[in-house]
């Protein structure tokens, strides 16, 4: 069975199932007056299906597994939609007879040297794209015109000394700098580079044996030698969540696990040799994953955020497909309640268009894989979902990863033409929550971005890919941004070091949060959190009400600060309201981010244009608060894609220090 037969068994189940929502999970009770909670969905680990005695009886030969049909398959691959082969072939024929990019060492210590990671990753990134491309291209024509090129690529990437990042080269006992060839590791792109070549040779493998008989030899000893014999001799690699030492607690896993699980899984069940090894190391694998599912969000949401989510529940599903499809089908394990969840989790954090609810390390406007929507849709019988991936799919219904990730493209290319027999609709969810996570999302009417939408997180400061945000809110209002979480700049050495927290898109006082006494919230572990959360969802408001004391140290003096915000369906409003009380009079000041030009003159009023020549105003007591406006010009590309040349920090200070307060803020047209 491939996984494309796999997946057809979920159809018959997007009638009969119906979708989460406020729903997924309803708001919390929090006391009386709380929205009922949706009832607990359980994770199923692999390991209480996947055992040694299945395996055994049902797992396929690896010359027997076909996930995907080959280049051979003419007839196969003759079905993918003309326009998606010409595209293919195309953006292929543009690659032919140009030279590959090159991975000098001196590129490879810029890491080393002054924290630089884009300038090795771009070049490293497009070898792989160009590789992927180039072998979609044959396998839709088939006529062995890019064969030559895919050998040049297939040489360079096996010559490689490293197949991981150079910031990832502290995983080495030598640490940082030029990488050891005598210790092959496993970092997120070594896998995947391990599983894009193992779907080179079994795609091409054969039409490639004759140029020359020893590349797919070449590409079989190197997948094994750096990520099939590592992942199965060591467990020591912290995203594998095996090895802890005495009285050690075991990190936290996120995204590496799924995202190299994947990869290694499938590499393994194509490239292992040995079938005894083969079974006990997708044993192993499994284990990984019940390790990442246990810290997945007991709500189903992705704590990293929905950019994210393509790396960290997708690989979970892709993982969940290949394993169906090499037991034959005999156990559906995608067909889980949970898995259901991790993928309904992209529609309640929607806004609209690009737009998504964007927190930690996650940028605001995400392009998720249309197939891979779909297909995670049909998987878990989640019509919603599939839905909103017909919906979001460019004219010709696929847009490729320019990482060149090919088992993840190929996925993609075979998915087209059955996306292109659903019927797209748009994800606006009228409301959600996702208690563990502490999450809400809620807009003026479901179906429609038209009016305020409002979204409030409480996570903890100190959660994978986390900034110091636990309680901040955005608001977008007929779909276009008014305040927002900045996300994060290119990473760099800084991003991920002890000086993380000094980085300003990673600091409270940088998102829209309370200063109290000039302090900051900070993230020492998972306790510094807003705390004593409730969520109230009727049809005329729905809201958050939290204690932020929690999520600041002791050196901000603060007694008990209560933040409540809502949207007003009735009134078309958005209110926030502090109350506060603190051990000493302080100065306390609300700030609030926009990507909107702000118009202070007006006591007690902000304006905010915003298209159409609607404007938003943040109302005030200018008693109790004076505006200042800050510019913040932006220089990182990314965040200027998002938000233009400039964000903008509003600060509301208090016009004399306090002790205690209650002041309302009101956000209208």
């Amino acid at each position: 069975m491939n996984r494309r037969d796999a997946l057809t068994r979920g159809v018959q189940a997007l009638a009969l199932l119906g979708s989460p929502g406020l729903r997924a999970a309803h708001a919390q009770g929090g006391g009386q007056g709380g929205a009922a909670q949706a009832p607990r969905v359980s994770k199923r680990y692999l390991r209480t299906v996947v055992d040694d005695a299945l395996l055994a009886r049902h797992l396929l030969p690896a010359d027997a597994w076909h996930p995907y049909p080959q280049a051979g398959d003419r007839a196969a691959w003759s079905r993918v939609p003309a326009d998606v082969a010409e595209a293919l072939i195309a953006r292929a024929d543009s690659w032919l007879g140009t030279e590959w990019p090159q991975l000098p060492a001196s590129l490879f210590l810029e890491f080393a040297e002054n924290g630089n990671r884009t300038h090795y990753e771009q070049r490293y990134f497009e070898r792989r794209s160009r590789l992927a491309g180039l072998v979609l291209a044959e396998c839709v024509q088939g006529r062995g015109r890019y064969l030559h090129a895919i050998a040049d690529g297939v040489w360079h990437v096996c010559e490689e000394t490293f197949w991981g990042l150079p910031a990832h080269t502290g995983m080495q006992k030598r640490g940082v700098g030029l990488p050891d060839a005598a210790e092959p590791v496993i970092d997120l792109f070594a896998a995947e580079t391990g599983v894009t070549l193992a779907y080179v040779h079994y795609l091409v493998g054969a039409q490639l044996g004759t140029v020359s008989p020893l590349l797919p030899v070449r590409i079989a000893a190197e997948v094994k030698r750096r990520i099939l014999d590592p992942g199965w001799a060591r467990d020591d690699f912290k995203w594998m969540g095996l090895a802890v030492g005495k009285n050690e607690r075991r990190e936290p896993l996120n995204n590496w696990t799924s995202w190299i699980a994947s990869s290694w899984l499938e590499a393994n069940l194509l490239l292992e040799p040995d079938p005894a090894r083969r079974r006990a190391a997708t044993l192993k694998i499994c284990g990984c994953l019940d390790r990442f599912l246990e810290d997945y969000s007991d709500d189903g949401a992705c704590e990293e955020g929905p950019s994210y989510w393509t790396m960290s529940a997708g690989p979970y599903l892709d993982c969940l497909m290949a394993l169906d499809s090499a037991l034959g089908g005999i156990v559906d394990l995608a067909a889980d309640p949970f898995v259901r969840r991790m993928g309904h989790y992209v529609l309640d954090v929607h806004v609209a268009g690009d737009w998504f609810v964007n927190y930690g390390d996650a940028h605001a406007q995400v392009r998720h894989s249309p197939p891979l929507l779909h297909r995670f849709g049909r998987a878990t019988g989640d019509g919603e979902l599939a839905a909103f991936g017909a919906f979001r799919a460019p004219a010709r219904g696929i847009a490729l990863s320019d990482q060149g990730r090919l088992a993840r493209d190929v996925a993609d290319v075979l998915e087209v033409a059955r996306m292109r027999a659903t019927t797209g609709r748009d994800a606006l969810e009228r409301a959600a929550w996702y208690p563990a996570l502490g999450l809400m999302t809620t807009r003026a009417r479901a179906g429609s971005a038209q009016g305020f939408f409002l979204a409030v997180q409480t996570a903890p400061n100190a959660r994978s890919h986390g900034h110091h945000d636990s309680g901040s809110f955005i608001v977008f209002h007929d779909g276009r941004p008014v305040f927002v979480d900045p996300g994060v700049e290119a990473y760099t050495a800084k991003t991920f070091s002890r000086d993380r927290y000094t980085i300003w898109t990673m600091q409270s006082g940088f998102h829209n949060l309370p200063l109290v006494g000039g302090h900051m919230q900070r993230g020492r572990d998972a306790r510094d959190r807003a705390s004593a959360v409730r969520v109230d969802d009727g049809p005329r408001a729905t809201g958050m009400a939290m204690e932020l004391a929690t999520t600041f140290g002791p050196e901000a003096g603060i007694r008990t600060w209560k933040r409540r915000v809502a949207l007003d369906r009735d009134a078309g409003t958005v209110t926030l309201r502090e109350t506060f009380e603190l051990m000493k009079s302080a100065p306390v000041t609300l700030v609030f981010m926009t990507p909107r030009r702000p118009d202070a003159a007006q006591p007690g009023i902000v304006a905010l244009p915003v298209a159409g020549g609607r404007t938003v105003l943040l109302r005030f007591d200018p008693r109790m608060l004076r505006s200042d406006v800050e510019p913040l010009p932006l220089a990182d590309p990314g965040l200027k894609h998002e938000w233009g040349e400039a964000l903008y920090r509003v600060k509301l200070a208090s016009t004399r220090p306090l002790a205690a307060g209650d002041l309302a803020i009101t956000i209208a047209t």
